[in-house]
């Protein structure tokens, strides 16, 4: 008989790691919170618990702030977050500018930042260009180095983030690039990058839309078109790390080219450029915009022409909501969602395409996927939102227990 593997005992580090960011997470969420509470919670000893918080209490992340109803004994404190205790900073990566915000440990922007950047083709010089930046905004935000907790960086495209590799982005053109290694070389700070879309997830579970339910998606309207998908409150990556590719589903296989080289990518169809091709297309006539000419003036522009009864112009806004319509309804067959975030992006678009996606989405729901179905409509996403979530990435690290031991 062959000789049984004896499974290693769990490092006691490790161990109390894990304890640290459970309690952590559960301050967090329930606080004000006494330690007796945490107990009933975590199933913890009362011992582990007084002996983590004690530490907690020292490295001021965690703050007592009052006493808990006394039912005769000792009163018990009660522990919160100490939105001061630590900070992330968090930026978006776009093709001639960075976006950076610093964030609180409540999840709040205390300073923010942009500035120019030079990164489309310009993959060689990446990591130079941004570790500069963030320096200067470290310098200018006056925040004490040591208390920066991680950067989280938002890339459009797929990410390896167990990697730190920014795997494809055409907006940028960048290709296996890889950033967390050599920029935490650089800054002395960890640095987590991941796709800009699953850094808002990360937001959204830890302090938005995302606490109240487990299985949801995030939908993003605007350069390209977007998708993250929670189920039971993780971020779904695929075997990879990058699936959950929306904007790159075939829509229309002999249609029009997509940024990403194939043919008939949904985001041909959806995206702030693809609006214009369809205007162009209704009028018959040539489209000559390129992908990255396209931002808020442009869209706020054809809607105001849409308002002003530009017929070509209103009709193109509600074939995208069509198009999207159907793109939504494949995501709720597939994934069955409690509920759909759907972020509009800088500049007008989303009005005018709700009618006529509500409507084709209902109509291609199979059977009742679609009941109860929560749908959240958030008009106008900032650059800011951006940078925050990519903070927030960091967060959901420091407040989740280490899950690979």
């Amino acid at each position: 008989m062959g000789m049984q593997r004896q499974a290693q005992p769990i490092d006691r580090k490790v161990m109390r790691e894990m304890n640290q960011n459970t309690l952590l997470n559960l301050i967090r969420a329930h606080a004000p919170i006494s330690r007796t509470q945490l107990k009933i919670l975590s199933g913890l000893s009362l011992g582990t618990i007084v002996g983590i918080t004690t530490t907690l209490i020292e490295s001021q992340l965690v703050v007592e702030t009052g006493v808990a109803e006394s039912t005769g004994g000792r009163k018990a404190g009660l522990l919160e977050i100490n939105p001061e205790g630590g900070y992330t900073i968090g930026i978006n990566l776009l093709e001639r500018e960075i976006v950076g915000a610093l964030i609180n440990l409540h999840g709040l922007v205390l300073y923010e930042e942009t500035w120019p950047a030079s990164l489309r083709n310009n993959a060689t010089h990446a990591v130079d260009i941004i570790a500069e930046g963030v320096e200067a905004f470290i310098e200018h935000s006056g925040v004490e180095r040591s208390k920066i907790i991680g950067l989280g960086c938002g890339i459009s495209g797929p990410v390896n983030m167990v990697m730190g590799i920014n795997v494809d982005s055409w907006i940028l053109n960048w290709h296996n690039v890889e950033l967390s290694a050599p920029l935490t070389e650089r800054l002395s700070i960890p640095v987590t990058i991941d796709n800009s879309v699953k850094c808002l997830a990360s937001y959204e579970k830890l302090y938005g839309y995302g606490q109240q339910f487990q299985d949801f998606l995030i939908v993003t309207l605007g350069r390209g078109l977007g998708l993250a998908v929670v189920i039971r409150g993780e971020v779904f990556r695929g075997s990879q790390g990058i699936g959950a590719e929306f904007g790159h589903i075939p829509f229309n296989v002999t249609g029009r080219q997509c940024e990403c080289g194939n043919q008939g990518c949904l985001e041909a169809y959806v995206s702030d450029h693809s609006i214009f091709s369809t205007y162009h297309e209704l009028r018959s006539e040539p489209d000559t915009v390129k992908p990255g000419d396209i931002g808020a003036p442009e869209i706020n522009n054809l809607f105001l022409r849409a308002q002003q009864g530009d017929m070509q112009a209103l009709q193109a806004f509600e074939l995208t909501g069509t198009y999207l319509g159907i793109g939504l309804a494949n995501l709720v067959n597939l994934f069955n969602p409690q509920c759909i975030i759907i972020k509009g992006g800088e500049g007008n678009r989303v009005d005018l395409l709700l009618g006529s996606m509500k409507s084709t989405m209902k109509k291609h729901i199979f059977s009742q996927l679609g009941n109860n179905l929560t749908l959240i409509v958030e008009p106008e996403t900032t650059m800011i939102n951006w940078a925050r979530g990519a903070g927030c990435l960091v967060l959901q690290n420091f407040f989740s227990a280490p899950t690979k031991i």
